[in-house]
């Protein structure tokens, strides 16, 4: 499948001067990673059309960044019946353009206890909460959870003040928060390497449960990564 990757390795995605996630293909998936800054609808659509054999997109260590984009991604890769797979973590816009796949998995590129998606509300530039705009995206995070997403959940993450907290889930099998469903709630006031242990672990379902994944199996992104060599 060498065919099939851009310029061989990773790429980075500038449009107009404007620096987008980096971009790799490989097989059928395309990786999108870094910092969400607004243009990567346009990413996206550029390189489905010179690849128009993906079928996944996967999210790849973003802490988000522009929240437009992350809806209109999300809403995108809905519409044009795309999947989507992790590989470590996907916090803020970059889980709304998760959700916008029809299957959503882990993926088996990076371990599992590195792996999670992270939700959380809207918050202007100053970090301040945007309470005006919650209910909406509560409304949209149950909607391509495929109506699955716990309406009491969803109210506590997207009404959490600090732009620094996050609802957290990770996979079943992940090796850490033992005996919970693993899923993590942090405020963004706890230690940074002492969230397993400070944050809270609400028993509202597991991110099965809750719609954020519709499967436990993992996307096998290693042989993607091993027959494109």
């Amino acid at each position: 499948m060498k065919q099939s990757l851009v310029a061989g390795f990773t790429l980075l995605a500038v449009i107009g001067g404007a620096q987008a996630m980096e971009v790799e293909v490989r097989g059928q998936a395309m990786l999108m990673s870094g910092p969400v800054t607004g243009i990567e609808l346009r990413v996206l659509e550029s390189t489905l059309e010179s690849h128009p054999d993906i079928t996944t997109v996967v999210l790849k260590n973003s802490n988000g960044g522009d929240a437009r984009s992350g809806y209109a991604v999300g809403e995108f890769i809905r519409a044009h019946k795309l999947n989507t797979a992790l590989s470590g973590f996907c916090i803020s816009s970059c889980s709304r353009m998760f959700l916008g796949g029809v299957q959503r998995q882990y993926s088996d590129e990076q371990p599992l206890n590195k792996t999670f998606v992270g939700l959380h509300g809207n918050y202007a530039a100053d970090g301040s909460l945007q309470v005006g705009r919650m209910g909406y995206l509560k409304d949209w995070v149950i909607k391509y959870s495929d109506g699955k997403a716990n309406p009491d959940l969803v109210e506590q993450w997207v009404h959490i003040p600090n732009h620094h907290g996050y609802i957290a889930f990770y996979h079943r099998d992940a090796s850490i928060l033992p005996g919970t469903q693993k899923v993590m709630l942090c405020q963004g006031t706890e230690d940074k390497g002492k969230r397993q242990e400070q944050c809270a672990k609400p028993e509202m379902g597991d991110a099965l449960a809750n719609g954020i994944v519709t499967s436990w199996e993992i996307y096998p992104l290693r042989v993607n990564t091993q027959q494109a060599d």
